[in-house]
């Protein structure tokens, strides 16, 4: 009896130490009074006091029976402990996932996952029985529960892993704008009416005469609906007002509860709250540049104009309360107590609500955000890959579909949907929290022991079982592409194979090194490098000084440096804001980038601060010489700055349009995009006397050699013009297609034109408009060769080819399976970036 009491007082001790670290995390609400909470209580007291532990866990099993939803998660919480503390793991686990199933404090989830994971010895299957669909999702409307339409045109319920349909019938080419758990709201057919129809119902139970609506939005009793030129406000009893012309062009953001009044943006950069009642607008929040983003989260709203995201509580004040600078956000989403951004450039940053100061942030690879469990924000990537960060941007867990979602998640009645645009639903283990190993990772490991081993016949089959866990597992598919090395198999599974593990690992650091250095050598590169460059830009154009390589990420607005020898990344720094029509040239000294009325100069050699000039318009083009640096705007102007102290020349009106530049030894040329070329003096500026020409169509390319100047333009036409002779018409050669590139090549002496045609063709074209050659390509991304030492470099999909120069016949080829970009020649190293943002590296 003595030792079975010491036993109990060790337990005791054992409850003791735990309920004081529960109480120190703040796991336990004190605050809670629900009907159970006493015999809750005493369920403690009577085990930790006394060690009648069947006595507490009688009384603990009848709240989670009979208790409200935290009763349930505060008894299974603590019939755990008593289960794991007793030595009966199974039992714990079970409590542990009840209590994890219901908790709504993201400390305690963390807590619970891990004990979870203690208790247990299997592994994690994230994927779960999919919701099989008729036909693909259209639309989804509200959350737990959640509806979804078809495509087909049905309404369903997403109820226990399964589709419920809603007894609806609607009329034939009915537009479906909303579904609430009351009914479905639609405009007839007819485009005359608004109308709410009851699920179940035979007859619709409200109809409003009100057609054209481009947006709806309801909240309760209260709906707003936005035609072209006329806002309406309604509720069950009718239509409350209607404003004509003033609200048009306005999108509406939501319904601020705090003041029960609608938000609308509007194209005067302003946020208007509108009276649902009378729709007077009672208040407004107004920007001086556009409102790009907003979010209506409770008592407070953000949103993100210019540069910055601001913080606001309309309630108190229309001035913001915060204000913190981003760059090009993509998107922002509430989580937990902050606000989390994706840029552009896929940067992730933790933003305070309360007062707007960043917490953390790190690069990734996602292209949209969005929550998962209590906790877990989940970074989407557009390789399919998801990875789930906690509130610190710790990943805790990492996964690849390989594709992309094409909605939201769905997170309905606590469990997590995903929708690939296929005929199903992909259903989530909902309280994942990564501290249990995936099934998946487990296969993949069996799978490397038996490459270690060379065991390719039962390879085979455990790879087919490691895709049905994880369809985009990138080791599998670098497995793969081993194995059909090994086997010898045909060329296009090999290249399938390897494309997929490079482009699937991308997300995934620890073995992004190791398939590259392998993919490197299969493919005879001398590297291959994962580019640091944001996912929005898909082909980055290379220059460089005379020892780096240079490219600019317009999405990240950064320009980056890398070591021409490895591939490897020097540094980065940012250059700026970008717009979405900037102008960049460069030579081996300097890097010229216009964007808007700003132009900024970079010494490449020197590594200076940049040097920026306001212009007298949006810029159009810029051009680099050896000794000038030359820009064109989109209202007619030109200036030019000299290379020497970088100094404005001179600046002048040209024309009322934007134009093009070209320039040789003697002259200097402008073309507008309308046609008409004037010759300048490059000295003044000056309009030469008697040199303007008149060229039909619109313009798209304009270069000159010393005495002849191409112009391409609209109807497929390039037109050669000999400057020695201006009263000579112009010589016009037809093509076959729109003329994507213009460039002019030094061919053994003799000077040449190199045209790249919409349709893939390449044709070499004498100055006389002699043809000489021409090559028929395929996928090559923007159709402008890079010309060096007599061959002409172009991208083909997934190779590079060498066509001479001399007849147009391929004469090299390097294989890079998953695609390539435009290729460029430095040093004797050929460069080329995928579509993947990976940098090929091949010795010439």
């Amino acid at each position: 009896m003595k030792r079975r009491m010491l036993e109990i007082g060790s337990l005791g001790n054992k409850i003791r130490a735990v309920l004081a670290i529960v109480w120190l995390c703040g796991l336990v609400s004190t605050a809670n009074a629900e009907k159970m909470e006493t015999s809750i209580q005493e369920a403690i007291y009577i085990f930790e006091m006394k060690g009648e532990s069947s006595t507490a866990i009688k009384l603990l099993e009848d709240a989670a029976n009979n208790g409200d939803e935290d009763d349930k998660e505060r008894a299974y919480f603590y019939l755990g402990k008593i289960q794991e503390l007793s030595g009966n793991k199974a039992s714990a686990n079970f409590y542990y996932n009840q209590s994890l199933n219901r908790t709504t404090e993201t400390g305690k989830a963390y807590w619970l996952s891990e004990r979870e994971s203690a208790t247990s010895s299997q592994a994690e299957n994230l994927l779960r029985t999919p919701i099989s669909l008729k036909t693909s999702i259209s639309r989804t409307f509200g959350e737990s529960p959640t509806f979804i339409q078809l495509r087909d045109g049905t309404i369903h319920k997403i109820e226990d892993d399964r589709l419920v349909k809603v007894s609806q019938e609607l009329p034939a080419n009915a537009q479906v704008l909303t579904v609430t758990p009351q009914g479905v709201w639609y405009q007839s057919p007819e485009n005359d009416s608004l109308v709410f129809k009851s699920f179940y119902a035979n007859r619709p139970d409200r109809k409003y005469l009100l057609g054209g609506i481009i947006q709806f939005l309801v909240h309760e009793d209260k709906a707003l609906a936005q035609g072209n030129n006329q806002l309406t406000l309604l509720n069950s009893k009718g239509i409350k007002a209607q404003i004509s012309d003033k609200y048009s062009g306005c999108i509406a953001e939501g319904f601020y509860a705090p003041t029960a009044e609608f938000v609308l943006n509007c194209t005067d950069n302003a946020l208007h709250f509108i009276s649902p009642e009378n729709g007077s607008d009672r208040k407004t929040i107004a920007q001086f540049d556009v409102i790009k983003k907003v979010l209506v989260d409770k008592s407070l709203i953000y949103l993100v104009s210019g540069n910055y995201l601001y913080g606001y509580n309309p309630k108190q004040r229309t001035s913001p309360l915060w204000k913190v600078s981003v760059n090009n956000v993509e998107s922002i989403e509430p989580f937990e107590k902050n606000i989390a951004i994706l840029e552009a450039s896929g940067k992730i940053t933790f933003i305070s609500k309360k007062n707007g100061y960043p917490l953390v942030s790190a690069q990734s690879d996602a292209t949209a955000i969005h929550p998962l469990a209590k906790g877990t924000l989940g970074l989407f990537s557009s390789e399919g890959t998801i990875i789930a960060v906690d509130t610190m941007l710790v990943p805790l867990w990492h996964f690849n579909f390989t594709k992309p979602i094409e909605h939201a998640p769905i997170h309905t009645n606590g469990n997590i949907y995903l929708d690939f645009g296929e005929h199903k639903l992909t259903a989530l283990s909902p309280h994942y929290y990564g501290k249990k190993i995936l099934q998946s990772e487990l296969t993949a490991r069996q799978a490397g022991k038996l490459v270690e081993e060379e065991n390719w016949e039962e390879l085979q089959t455990l790879l087919t079982t490691l895709f049905k866990q994880e369809p985009g597992n990138a080791e599998g598919w670098f497995f793969k592409a081993l194995y059909l090395e090994n086997q010898n198999g045909n060329t296009r599974d090999k290249q399938k194979a390897w494309s997929e593990a490079v482009r699937l690992s991308a997300s995934n650091p620890q073995v992004t090194r190791l398939i590259l250095s392998r993919y490197s050598k299969a493919i005879g590169a001398k590297f291959v490098n994962q580019l640091p460059i944001s996912p929005k830009t898909l082909y980055p154009q290379f220059f460089s000084s005379k020892k780096n390589l240079y490219t600019i990420d317009p999405a990240a607005e950064k320009l980056f440096c890398f070591n021409a020898e490895n591939g490897d990344l020097r540094w980065s720094k940012s250059i700026g804001n970008f717009n979405n029509n900037h102008a960049i040239d460069n030579d081996e000294n300097t890097l010229v980038i216009a964007s808007g009325y700003n132009l900024s100069v970079y010494d490449l050699v020197h590594e200076n601060t940049a040097l920026t000039l306001q212009l007298p318009g949006k810029a159009f083009e810029t051009m680099v010489t050896d000794k000038a640096i030359y820009v064109s705007t989109w209202n007619g102007f030109l200036l030019k700055i000299l290379k020497s102290d970088y100094k404005l020349t001179w600046s002048r009106k040209i024309f009322a349009v934007p134009f093009l530049l070209s320039a040789n030894s003697k002259e200097l040329y402008a073309c507008n995009l309308e046609g008409e070329i004037v010759s300048l003096n490059d000295d003044s500026g000056q309009t030469k006397e008697g040199s303007t020409r008149k060229i039909p169509g619109q313009i798209t390319h304009i270069l000159s050699s010393d005495s002849i100047t191409a112009v391409a333009s609209s109807g497929n036409r390039l037109y050669l013009i000999n400057q020695n002779h201006k009263d000579t018409p112009p010589l016009q050669i037809l093509m076959d297609d729109a003329i994507s590139s213009l460039q002019l090549v030094n061919d053994q002496g003799d000077r040449k034109f190199l045209i790249g045609l919409a349709n893939q063709s390449v044709l070499l074209y004498t100055e006389s408009g002699a043809p000489l050659w021409k090559f028929h390509g395929a996928n090559s991304v923007f159709m402008k060769p890079f010309v060096k030492d007599d061959l002409v470099w172009l991208d083909q999909g997934n190779e590079i080819v060498a066509i001479s120069l001399k007849n147009g016949k391929v004469e090299r080829k390097f294989s890079t399976p998953g695609g390539a970009g435009p290729p460029f020649i430095m040093n004797k190293i050929l460069y080329s970036a995928s579509p993947k943002r990976l940098l090929y590296g091949f010795s010439l």
